[in-house]
């Protein structure tokens, strides 16, 4: 992975960090009232600027990159 990625949004590190405590995408919908499309838009915009394929490694290199707990 470059050294340099594109900076995530607010949102998209929430989602990130949510994700990682097990939340699922409705789980989110319901804690933050936030529409599902916004949410899939932000967690699939991280997955790009992260250079992931999924959400889990979407999720192992935000931690490694300490963007998230």
């Amino acid at each position: 992975m470059p050294d340099k990625i594109d900076e995530l949004a607010p949102l998209e590190v929430r989602c990130l960090a949510l994700a990682a405590h097990g939340r699922t995408r409705q789980d989110m919908v319901r804690e933050t009232d936030i529409s599902m499309e916004r949410i899939d838009r932000a967690l699939e915009e991280a997955m790009r600027k992260l250079r992931a394929k999924n959400l889990a490694e979407a999720i192992f290199r935000a931690a490694r990159l300490e963007l998230i707990s």
